[in-house]
């Protein structure tokens, strides 16, 4: 009885240490400033002191219809990317780049437990777009659903066992993404932003039916518009009240634009 005790308490823990070795990873987007920006992985929370060994990566990212990109790898030599057009989707307000790269030798990146974020491409924006949106493809959104070789993945080792496995480590069925997954281009800079942001309101926060738009006295005549994460515009009629009705909106995360004679800003308003 006591050997088969210890029997399964050795492959509980076996099976709980590969559990931490192969927690994943995510992507994320930073920028950089000069319409400069950096796709990163950032590793899942793990105890695990192994180094992760990368030997090939993929991701999607869509800008504005029009938008070009210049992409240059951070661990390898040749980024690949693929361009598409979003007409040829259904989605003529975008346009996307599927970037992969499969790397001459496999590269490592710090162990999970060093919690560290590290840039895997930079990417440089074309010209100095003012309106529209760029963001990470979700790889639970209806696009990368629906043309699944869109979706972001890692093939990397992160099991300590003497042997080079490389499987997918970023969550094909869940978003793939964390932290900051998107960026709107607009005039305005990043204080000016922020001003802005604590000057408008909207609540509640996440919503299903009714949101108050609440704006500094003294402005008036503003008007909404409302994108989901698609760039798709969706019609919404701002009420004299200041409110809005999302209760035929389908639930997930959407852009809410609110536009005086002065400014432009954009908050996120989450539907469940």
């Amino acid at each position: 009885m006591k050997k088969l005790k210890l029997i399964l308490l050795t492959l509980l823990g076996l099976l709980v240490g590969q559990l931490e070795a192969q927690d994943g990873y995510t992507y994320t987007l930073i920028d950089n400033g000069a319409y400069s920006y950096s796709i990163a992985a950032v590793p899942n929370a793990s105890a695990s002191n192994f180094a992760t060994s990368v030997q090939s990566y993929g991701f999607t990212i869509i800008v504005p219809d029009g938008v070009t990109l210049s992409i240059t790898s951070s661990i390898g030599s040749s980024a690949s990317p693929t361009f598409f057009d979003g007409g040829a989707v259904g989605m003529p307000a975008i346009d996307g780049y599927l970037i992969t790269e499969t790397l001459g030798s496999p590269v490592s990146l710090p162990a999970p437990s060093a919690a560290t974020t590290t840039p895997i491409i930079t990417i440089q924006v074309n010209g100095t777009p003012i309106t529209g949106m760029m963001y990470l493809l979700a790889n639970n959104s209806t696009l990368a659903t629906t043309v699944t070789p869109l979706k972001s993945f890692m093939q990397a080792d992160m099991i300590d066992d003497a042997m080079f496995a490389f499987t997918n480590v970023v969550d094909p069925s869940a978003s793939g993404l964390s932290g900051i997954e998107s960026h709107m281009f607009t005039t305005l800079s990043v204080d000016e932003i922020k001003e802005e942001l604590l000057e408008f309101s909207m609540h509640p926060n996440p919503a299903s039916d009714i949101v108050k738009i609440e704006v500094p006295k003294g402005i008036k005549d503003i008007k909404i518009e409302v994108f989901d994460t698609l760039g798709k515009q969706i019609p919404i009629n701002l009420s004299e009240n200041n409110t809005i009705n999302v209760s035929d909106l389908s639930s997930g995360l959407y852009l809410v634009s609110i536009i005086t004679k002065e400014t432009k800003m954009t908050k996120r308003l989450i539907i469940y």
